[in-house]
């Protein structure tokens, strides 16, 4: 074996404060070395036109951990910055997009310091000539703490120059209306170019991202406190202030709301996702994985006394970094996931009209799920994504339109001429979503076939979806709707209608309103008694709002393991979000993302007055009261 040879010293800065901080590691530079095909004797001797102070210099500048404990000091102490060993290779990984799902304080402010310092007195390792970078954040205050900690470290006085740290030589007077921008000087990268200059804009996402436009950067864009970016406008003028080649990272512990875009990127990237392959790298740092005194007994002991217990939701949040429960949630994951299944054959047909455009946009999906560990979670395979003539579908001749709904859905969908099946819809207007779920009995379970999302379909395109649904399951299905705006007219017109009478939809469908009263009758055929009440008249069966009772007898058959579900990430959200309040006297329900959770309500309504004892006086079915 040859003999290490040591290292030469020198009086170059980098050396010094390698040398002082004990950052110098002759393991990691011999292999930094190897990955160049580079030998210690051949550098010192000059074979490669470096000097071994110059390779020292690239050894600690491509590197923001090495960069970060070679440069940078504690705030609070002023010894030398120290990363955590979990924290080392996220900030490496700096090349990649990147979504943190972590507990709180446990360093996620830190790194967005390190890779905005690192990032503008290095170029980004050498790689980005004057690079520009955009924090954002859901407010001002976000932003506050990491502005005043790249202060701190470049010594920026209430002039706004700098003194006192080995990096105020980079810092520029920045400029603070109406918004931050700080502006570092920029190491040249070409032979004979002289420094540039880098630029890290601070913008508070507001309600609509406003502030974002305008704004264009080819190096990194972060966001802190990903999970209260609640809506889509602000994410989509994001995103769209960065240049090809722009590194993306989020950062947030989450806050249980599963209809954000943060959710969305935690569930789709990838632990250990290998540099150069396309996607998100996930990283998730519970606070269980913090050194003493940060994480021990005594200070899990003080988080249960200040969350209320391990299982709460802000234990499971601020301490572990997972999702938990939304506050007040009707239905919890721990209901709905023995429920999940891999459903092969279950499909999720989106429609999307754009008349401007002419189009009618298909989107066919299947779910997989996958089981890791024990824990599930599912992925969309898509089957056919495209646009098809609007026309066919548009057309005021009814034979068109059925013909081309009729194709689309054959194509796509496989049906059924035998069984038993069960529907729920809620129609909705031009700009309100059309959700349909279809499940099958099969035995003592209901199993889901189809979900149909639609948006922007008129009446009449949504009742040749329905007329299409029905014919291409055989005529079996039995039919619930809400009897809104959308439902009360399609309803009328499929029952009404000689064009839709072959299916018989005045027998199998039933209109719903979920304000009405109904007697509350279980899927057992039997009722609920008040037996505080019960004389023997008949007259003790409870009464509960429509909407109410369907919540119950779902949660009944969750219980029970009712249903087989696909691991469908959109529907699930919706049913873990899906919240109440308690009203005078009974609970009121949250109407945020609820349209496929109504299908699913009208689906059971529809499921408990088919054929069971009762007269109930809220439906519409055909022409005549209908006795179930």
């Amino acid at each position: 074996m040859a003999k290490r040879r040591r290292l030469p010293t020198g009086n170059h800065d980098v050396l010094r404060q390698m040398s002082e901080r004990g950052v110098f590691a002759p393991d990691e530079f011999e292999a930094w070395l190897c990955e160049r095909g580079w030998a210690w004797q051949a550098l010192d001797r000059g074979d490669y036109g470096i000097t071994m102070e110059q390779a020292l210099f690239l050894f600690v500048f491509e590197d923001p951990v090495r960069w970060a404990e070679t440069f940078l000091v504690e705030p609070r102490t002023g010894d030398p910055w120290q990363f955590f060993d979990y924290q080392r290779e996220s900030c490496r990984s700096w090349s990649q997009d990147v979504v943190h799902q972590d507990g709180a304080e446990v360093g996620k402010t830190r790194e967005i310091t390190v890779l905005i310092l690192w990032g503008q007195c290095t170029s980004m390792g050498f790689t980005v000539r004057r690079p520009w970078m955009l924090v954002g954040a859901p407010q001002q205050t976000h932003l506050d703490e990491i502005i005043l900690a790249i202060e701190g470290q470049v010594g920026a006085q209430e002039s706004g120059d700098a003194k006192g740290s080995i990096l105020s030589q980079f810092w520029l007077k920045p400029k603070r209306t109406p918004h931050m921008m700080q502006r570092f000087l920029t190491i040249p990268l070409g032979e004979n170019e002289k420094p540039g200059i880098g630029r890290v804009y601070y913008r508070p996402a507001g309600h609509d991202g406003e502030a974002f436009r305008g704004v264009h950067v080819n190096a990194m864009a972060l966001v802190d406190e990903a999970a209260k970016l609640k809506r889509a406008v602000q994410w989509s003028e994001f995103w769209r202030s960065c240049e090809p080649g722009c590194r993306k990272r989020v950062y947030s512990v989450p806050d249980g709301d599963r209809s954000t875009g943060f959710f969305q990127m935690c569930s789709d990237a990838v632990a250990n996702l290998p540099p150069g392959q396309p996607g998100r790298r996930l990283f998730h740092w519970p606070k269980t994985i913090m050194p003493p005194p940060f994480w021990s007994p005594e200070r899990d002991a003080q988080f249960i006394r200040d969350f209320g217990g391990r299982h709460t939701p802000g234990y499971k949040r601020n301490v572990l970094g997972e999702w938990g429960e939304a506050e007040n949630p009707v239905w919890s994951w721990d209901l709905l996931l023995p429920n999940v299944q891999d459903l092969p054959d279950y499909r999720v047909l989106s429609i999307n009209i754009d008349r401007q455009r002419g189009e009618f946009n298909v989107s066919v999906k299947r779910v997989v799920l996958h089981v890791e560990h024990g824990r599930k979670s599912g992925q969309y395979e898509e089957l056919f994504d495209g646009a098809l003539p609007l026309a066919p579908f548009a057309s005021r001749i009814d034979s068109e339109r059925r013909e081309a709904m009729r194709a689309l859905l054959r194509e796509h969908l496989a049906g059924s001429s035998a069984g038993v099946y069960w529907a729920g819809a809620d129609l909705g207007e031009s700009n309100d979503p059309t959700e349909i779920i279809i499940s099958e009995q099969r035995g003592p379970k209901l199993q889901d076939v189809l979900r149909v999302s639609a948006r922007g379909v008129d009446y009449y395109i949504q009742r040749e979806l329905v007329y299409c649904l029905q014919e291409l399951f055989g005529g079996l299905p039995h039919w619930g709707v809400d009897l809104g705006s959308a439902g009360t007219v399609v309803v009328k017109d499929l029952q009404t209608l000689e064009a839709y009478a072959d299916m018989r939809f005045d027998e199998v469908m039933t209109g719903l309103q979920f304000s009405n009263a109904v007697d509350c009758i279980g899927e057992d055929g039997e009722p609920l008694v008040d037996q505080s009440k019960d004389d023997g008249s008949g007259e003790s069966i409870v009464r509960a709002p429509a909407k109410h009772w369907a919540t119950q007898c779902i949660s009944q058959r969750l219980q029970s393991l009712g249903y087989a579900m696909a691991y469908d990430t959109e529907v699930l959200n919706h049913l873990t979000n899906h919240t109440a309040r308690q009203g005078t006297k009974w609970p009121i329900y949250a109407k945020k993302d609820d349209h496929d959770i109504d299908a699913r309500r009208m689906q059971m309504l529809r499921k408990l007055y088919d054929e069971v004892g009762g007269e109930v006086d809220v439906f519409s079915c055909g022409m005549e009261e209908r006795a179930a």
